[in-house]
């Protein structure tokens, strides 16, 4: 996870929107009881419920990081597990198999030798890890959660997205910034590199680049599928026609609801030839207290998988892919890095700085993360230990 300068704002809506884009275990008591009940709490607000109504089964929907959608069931009992794409760009088969699913304390693992590893945290219920389907491997995150209401995610949420061509994985992007989902949850207005009000207004963050923030503006369905506890995402191309943006997930955790975004569809506004793929992440805006990444994280690189023992603005890191294989980084909360490489204050967002050079990081709930890879101009899931 070595690092090198970067600025927040980093592509534009022709290119990204419209054209382009595609469980831990906690320390005390204490901790538990505070990260259950804001999790609960936020349930509850939101009117989400259980895809699965058997208690004796679990059912996800899972945002994988090809641009798949995919819908993963699992027997508590005897670990006998279903997989099924939708919306597949890779024209996946169902798979079913049985899998080793062990509890431990606030953690579920399921495990299948070259198959799946998986992690859930039952306090807010994420699910995080790996899995292989067909002739492709992903991370992967995952829901137990739907909402029949999308007025009940109305707001402001801060997100990273990362997106790329299917085909050779070209053309690689990294999207950080705000969206606002409408009253009614019919819509979704995002501003890239920048924020966003209450009326859907883009607000600029970084002036040294000279650019304003980019608009774009997501249609919400709820997907009417039986295998679908998510919603559809559409835009209007240069065709004036409807095209396929991508899926929507929800999720939840301590720090409030967590979307999960496939991106997947055309370029050009939905009129090319060339597929883009890609994942966002959001969580509703907040300003973060500062202690967010405190203990241990495991988040994957493109050089293998990097350990964060983060304390405060301190963030120890190793990597026995990496020359060094430690190094310490500074943590600096409510921050993204500007084009001219200062900080700029963005509650929600934080920036992880080696040698006067930072990445990005996006804490979504006591359990998970997510961390700019820059080499790639992607997106590394942490996952809480």
């Amino acid at each position: 996870m070595k690092i090198k300068p970067i600025a927040f704002t980093l592509c534009t809506l022709a290119t990204a929107i419209l054209t382009a884009c595609g469980g831990g275990s906690s320390s005390t008591s204490g901790n538990v009881d505070t990260v259950s009940t804001a999790a609960s709490s936020n349930l509850t607000a939101i009117g989400a419920n259980t895809i699965s109504a058997d208690a004796n089964t679990e059912s996800f929907d899972v945002l994988a990081s090809i641009g798949d959608t995919w819908r993963f069931t699992v027997n508590k009992t005897t670990g006998a597990y279903t997989l099924t794409p939708n919306n597949s760009q890779y024209a996946l088969a169902q798979e079913s198999g049985t899998l080793t699913r062990t509890l431990s304390g606030d953690v579920v693992s399921y495990a299948l030798a070259n198959k799946i590893s998986l992690t859930q945290d039952t306090r807010t219920g994420a699910l995080m890890g790996s899995m292989t389907v067909g002739s492709q491997t992903a991370s992967v995150s995952g829901t137990p959660y739907q909402v029949a209401d999308a007025s009940k995610l109305s707001g402001i949420y801060t997100f990273m997205g990362t997106t790329r061509d299917k085909v050779g994985g070209g053309n690689a992007e990294l999207i950080p910034g705000q969206l606002l989902i409408s009253n009614d949850g019919s819509s979704a207005t995002l501003c890239i590199g920048g924020q966003v009000d209450s009326s859907a207004n883009c607000i600029d963050v970084d002036q040294s680049d000279g650019k304003a923030p980019e608009k774009g503006v997501i249609s919400i369905s709820k997907d009417t599928g039986t295998n679908g506890g998510f919603y559809k995402l559409t835009i209007m191309g240069s065709d004036n026609q409807m095209h396929d943006f991508g899926n929507l997930l929800v999720s939840n955790g301590n720090l409030g609801t967590v979307l999960l975004i496939d991106r997947f569809g055309l370029g050009n506004s939905g009129v090319s030839n060339t597929i883009r793929v890609g994942n966002f992440y959001a969580v509703k805006s907040q300003t973060l207290k500062g202690t967010e990444m405190d203990g241990t994280w495991k988040c994957n690189t493109t050089n293998g998988t990097a350990t964060l023992v983060a304390s405060g603005t301190t963030n120890n890191i190793s990597n026995p892919n990496e020359m060094p294989s430690s190094w310490t980084e500074v943590l600096t909360y409510n921050t993204v890095n500007s084009s001219n490489n200062l900080n700029l204050n963005y509650p929600g967002f934080m920036i992880s700085t080696y040698n006067s050079s930072s990445v990005l990081l996006l804490p979504l709930s006591a359990s998970m993360a997510v961390v700019e890879n820059q080499s790639v101009n992607g997106i590394g899931i942490c996952i809480k230990q």
